[in-house]
Formats: C-alpha cells, sequence, structure tokens
C-alpha cells in the first residue's frame, strides 16, 4: 500500500480509547512491516542490478525470485486466469 495513505488511514482511527489505541497499534505495525517490505524490494532491486552487470545468473535468478515475492500482489486466480 502507498506509504501516504497508509498514514492517512492511521490518523483516520478515532473512536474511544480503548478502541483507537489497539486499532492505531495495528496500523502502525502494518505500515512498519509494508515501509521494511519496501527498503528490502529496493536493496534487492540494487543487488540485482550489480548481479546482471556482473554476470552472476545464479545470484540474479535468487534475486528476481525474492523480489517477485516481496512485490507481486497475491491475487487467487483460478482455472480461467480472472481473480476472484
Amino acid at each position: 500500500m502507498n506509504p501516504h495513505l497508509l498514514e492517512e488511514r492511521v490518523a483516520t482511527v478515532n473512536g474511544g480509547r480503548d478502541l483507537a489505541d489497539p486499532a492505531r497499534a495495528r496500523l502502525r505495525a502494518h505500515k512498519a512491516t509494508a515501509d521494511a517490505c519496501r527498503r528490502r524490494a529496493a536493496e534487492r532491486r540494487a543487488e540485482l542490478e550489480r548481479a546482471l552487470a556482473g554476470g552472476t545468473t545464479g545470484d540474479a535468478l535468487d534475486l528476481m525470485l525474492e523480489l517477485d515475492a516481496l512485490t507481486e500482489p497475491r491475487t487467487p486466480r483460478y482455472g480461467d486466469a480472472q481473480p476472484v
């Protein structure tokens, strides 16, 4: 999710103190995880560029697989290849 949109969502959680604090904490934890994934993906992209420039295809393949796992939206698809 876009970091700006996620921050807006965190700011909109309101209500009673008992309701808002746990909800805000969950959203902040989600944002921290999303930020960490974005940083890791950026690091892996830079490593992939270096690996491809140096011709180390084994490392490049591993990096591409990790990037795919970090960035590919996981939408369930069925026989007709249409998302549900």
